[in-house]
């Protein structure tokens, strides 16, 4: 039976058997557990901040808002966004993707993780300079009291980078988390889990609060389960790896087993003081750098990986003074890549390489706002950051010791360029609400930014909001955004050397060197939503949306690559990243709410939400001068569920994603088509026990409960023979737990 059939067969037990999923559920002044006193049409209306910096319902907003709430990650046994993410339907996470990221995010068609801006209670905290940051469980949802989503570019308001989705973790206060929360949990493969959050006032105007969370994750031995890919690890066991390169042999002793360890912690802390908020926000995450490579050509061991550090404080004043309130901001952040992360792998020579990057950015925000009469509200401010930042270098044969002293490439003397780029970004913002009639609104808004290294962005907005009947809303949107060229896509280099008289001289095959010139992607797109109730129960959805992406920033470009020299010493093939070419992307969601609460704390709640995206890549390399775009799934279904009976709640998640395309194309005759990878469906199912004990509850989940052998895209697949065909996938997984809250 197929993945998709299982699915087919599974659903309809599913949807009678168990409780339904909103995609917006709970109030923001409602319990993760008081579920029974929510309408569909709260839901459909929740406070949301995000779309417009200002405190909105969801319906009312310019923009196609998705909320999960406190009650959702609690009943469905989210640790982190990646979880969130697996279950949005526009949304698509590959795991174990890219060395760099580990994991990518496709929403809507357009993939990239550093083209989605995540946010905690509105202070960004994205890596400030845009180096690769994964999203594990060091971007925790544990104490938050909601998560919102907001689709499309937003740069308007949130400038670079507001590319693809603004995501952000509203977290709890300290009376919705007052007295000391721990939960703990312990998994098959080495799983475990502990957070930990605690609350209370600080006389009549102050309150703190704290959270942290600790993830480890040993894995499961992937050569168990995919053993046509993995070969026993052969490699490993012999030493000798059979690369594409030809035979291998590493000079650091080698484990025979797969050991690729994934751990990541967090802490958050937010101080309110009367007028004043203080927000202090910590991440680190250690991941593998072996995945997608074949075992011929990767070491699966511990050494191997990337450990990154983001640390982001900032303090907030806000003052009313009659319909004016006012905003100051300042936020400074932090990331780097610890000196110790590196690769181990054909192109390191199969000897441990070392990497390093970091980057930092401090900013300063004003923000007005103006209630100017009952139907006009203007939001104007302006932002200055200033950046500094070390891109990504070459693999190196030491640790980085010093941030003034650069290290040597690998197996040679020869000392790598250590860029080191200060800059700087202004930008201003405007935002005109206007409530035309009591069911039709406008919104027209622009931000203008100045940055140092590449120059001038402008990108406006537009959205006419229309409730057609008390039941139904229609949306209308025009918004635009840019991705900045990160230091890490314009001054990243790698390549190696080699010698043939003992390393009095040298020289290379290849060398991708940096480009500065590189300018900013755009984005325009054009969105329409429909949302209506159908009686006090039922609510369906439709949505669509078509953009246009120009400058793309590409890797290289064949065709401008070139034979020179590097350091003084000959190579054979230099490329470097360009701008050039545009895509277009096109699609839709429909989906289907159903809330119904029956006598006393009994609740059940479900969304079905099935996604479509398709498009074209326009390029010189095609016959025809476009091809498919690539790395993503044009169709996808989700269907989550959510219930109280008594003192059992349920979670459950169902995910089908179809045929995923792979950037690799076909050969021989005909029209140029993209290679695909199978889809698959996967369930996962949570299941919690409230009051075991007065104050202790316990849980269970099972990830991939239909233990589904499946694979996520890796962008490189067919193209590079070192990778796998597709990223393998874990098994079946069982977590228990429990949790225990003291006042």
């Amino acid at each position: 039976m197929t993945a998709f059939a299982r699915l087919a067969f599974l659903l309809p037990v599913f949807t009678l058997a168990l409780p339904r999923a909103s995609a917006a559920q709970l109030p923001s002044q409602a319990s993760p557990t008081d579920l029974t006193s929510v309408t569909l049409r709260d839901l459909m209306n929740m406070t949301v901040t995000t779309a417009t910096r200002r405190a909105e319902g969801a319906a009312d907003v310019p923009a196609r808002v998705q909320v999960v709430t406190a009650a959702q990650i609690r009943s469905r046994g989210y640790r982190s966004l990646a979880d969130v993410f697996r279950d949005l339907p526009d949304f698509k996470l590959d795991v174990g993707s890219d060395a760099d990221y580990s994991n990518e995010i496709v929403v809507q068609g357009t993939r990239g993780t550093s083209r989605v801006v995540v946010l905690f209670d509105g202070i960004r905290i994205s890596s400030p300079t845009s180096e690769p940051l994964p999203i594990l469980a060091n971007y925790p949802v544990r104490n938050a009291r909601q998560v919102e989503i907001v689709y499309g570019p937003s740069s308007a308001l949130y400038g670079a980078d507001a590319f693809s989705a603004v995501v952000n973790i509203i977290s709890r206060d300290a009376d919705e988390s007052a007295g000391l929360s721990v939960e703990s949990s312990v998994g098959q493969f080495g799983l475990s889990n502990q957070t930990a959050t605690y609350g209370r006032r600080l006389g009549s105007r102050a309150s703190l609060v704290v959270s942290g969370q600790y993830l480890y994750d040993h894995q499961p031995d992937l050569s168990h389960f995919y053993p046509a890919d993995f070969q026993g690890l052969e490699a490993q066991r012999t030493g000798t790896f059979n690369t594409i390169f030809g035979p291998m042999t590493s000079t650091r002793p080698i484990s025979a087993a797969y050991d690729i360890p994934l751990s990541a912690h967090s802490v958050q802390a937010t101080l309110r003081a009367g007028q004043l908020q203080v927000t202090f926000f910590e991440s680190r995450s250690r991941m593998s750098t072996s995945l997608p490579y074949t075992p011929d050509n990767a070491v699966y061991n511990s050494a191997a990986f990337n450990q990154n550090t983001l640390v982001v404080g900032a303090g907030t004043y806000t003052h009313v003074v009659g319909q004016v309130t006012w905003t100051s901001t300042v936020t400074q952040s932090r990331h780097d890549l610890s000196p110790q992360s590196g690769y181990w792998n054909v192109y390191s020579n199969l000897d441990k390489s070392y990497k390093y990057a970091y980057g930092s950015s401090t900013t300063a925000e004003q923000q007005f706002s103006w209630k100017a009469s009952s139907t006009i509200a203007l939001t104007v401010g302006g932002t200055f950051q200033h950046f500094f930042s070390i891109p990504q270098g070459a693999d190196l044969n030491a640790p980085v010791e010093s941030r003034d002293e650069p290290g040597t490439i690998l197996g040679t003397n020869i000392t790598d360029d250590f860029f080191t780029l200060r800059y700087a970004n202004t930008g201003v913002y405007g935002q005109l609400q206007y409530t035309m009639t009591p069911t039709l609104s406008l919104t027209l808004g622009a931000r203008g930014d100045y940055n140092t290294r590449f120059g001038a962005t402008f990108n406006p907005r537009a959205g006419l909001v229309a409730h057609v009947t008390p039941a139904t809303t229609v949306k209308l949107l025009y918004g635009t955004a840019y991705l900045a060229p990160s230091p890490y896509e314009a001054y990243s280099h790698y390549g190696s050397f080699y010698s043939t008289d003992g390393g009095a001289t040298f020289a290379s095959d290849y060398w991708h060197l940096p480009n500065p010139n590189l300018k900013p992607q755009r984005k325009q797109s054009l969105e329409t939503t429909v949302a209506r109730r159908l009686g006090s129960s039922v609510s369906i959805s439709a949505s669509a949306f078509t953009s246009r992406l120009t400058n793309l920033i590409q890797g290289a470009d064949a065709d401008q690559s070139y034979a020179g020299t590097y350091h003084g010493w000959p190579v054979a093939y230099i490329d470097f990243a360009v701008n050039e070419g545009h895509e277009t992307v096109y699609g839709g969601t429909l989906g289907t709410e159903f809330v119904k609460t029956f006598r006393g704390d009994r609740r059940l709640s479900g969304y079905v939400g099935l996604s479509l995206a398709d498009g074209r890549v326009w390029n010189d390399d095609s016959p025809e001068g476009h091809v498919q775009l690539g790395g993503m799934a044009p169709v996808q279904l989700r269907v989550t569920g959510d219930g109280d009976w008594g003192p059992w709640t349920v979670g459950y998640r169902l995910a089908g994603v179809g045929a995923q395309r792979l950037l690799a194309t076909t050969t021989g005759p005909g029209p140029i088509v993209r290679r695909t990878l199978p889809g698959y469906a996967t369930v996962d199912v949570t299941l919690r026990r409230r009051h075991v004990l007065r104050n202790l509850g316990a849980f269970m989940t099972i990830e991939n409960a239909l233990d589904a052998r499946y694979r996520n895209i890796n962008l490189r697949a067919y193209t590079n023979p070192e990778e796998l065909v597709g990223s393998p996938q874990n098994p079946r997984r069982i977590t228990v737990g429990f949790d225990l809250r003291i006042r």
